[in-house]
């Protein structure tokens, strides 16, 4: 249900007056993406065009759906990174997890109680951090306007080398693992997470019984993976 929003990426429009600074995707970029993704049921930039590639982007996959490339359109204050679609529809981060969208079918309007996300310190301050957060989920789903309370436990695993589109990076595996109290439904998220607390790629549920959603850095600006091993990284 979710193909339609993730076919191909090229941004039309971004906001020229924001509260941080903001990443304007220009005709040169969207000539590259189309490019680069003509005719191609999953989006894959090829090794050279990441190098080059001059915005942060991420690969989007809904699971049993293909996989597309969203491009960060910009950074709103406390630290709210907005990705965006061809059709101004929006995935909004905060370390790492997802945590609204706009113009969806269906879509997530807020989360409660982010300050305490074990994400903003499960790598960085293990001894310190809580491990098991709630907070409140509100939907838009299917025309009506819904609540959802949340109770995740969280434990942290061993460091993996993950295979990424830009090369082999060191994380440490997160998982999470959640209930929606109301219904009773469970599930389990995973990130990996660098050692400074980044993540670099993260699979999870966004809204209640649907498909998991998996997203996977591309390109980042502002971090070096220049010693990035593998054979994505040649």
């Amino acid at each position: 249900m979710y193909r339609y929003w993730f076919i191909v990426l090229f941004i039309t429009a971004l906001f020229t007056t924001l509260l941080s600074a903001c990443t304007a995707v220009t005709d040169e970029v969207r000539a590259t993406v189309e490019y680069a993704f003509k005719d191609a049921e999953d989006a894959e930039m090829a090794p050279e065009k990441i190098k080059q590639f001059p915005y942060t982007s991420l690969y989007a996959r809904w699971e049993g759906d293909a996989r597309a490339l969203i491009v960060l359109g910009f950074v709103n204050k406390p630290d709210d990174w907005h990705f965006i679609t061809a059709d101004n529809e929006t995935l909004v981060l905060r370390n790492g997890r997802v945590i609204r969208t706009q113009g969806l079918k269906d879509n997530l309007l807020g989360t409660s109680n982010l300050d305490n996300d074990p994400l903003n310190c499960v790598i960085t301050s293990q001894k310190s951090c809580s491990t098991l957060w709630q907070r409140d989920y509100d939907y838009r789903i299917n025309g009506k306007t819904l609540s959802r309370r949340v109770r995740s436990e969280f434990t942290v695993h061993s460091r993996a080398t993950v295979e990424m589109p830009f090369g082999e990076v060191s994380a440490t595996v997160v998982k999470e693992t959640g209930t929606f109290l109301l219904t009773g439904e469970t599930f389990t998220n995973t990130f990996w997470i660098e050692d400074d607390g980044h993540v670099v790629k993260s699979e999870q549920s966004i809204f209640p019984a649907t498909p998991k959603l998996t997203l996977t850095q591309v390109t980042w600006i502002g971090r070096d993976y220049t010693n990035a091993t593998g054979q994505n990284a040649e």
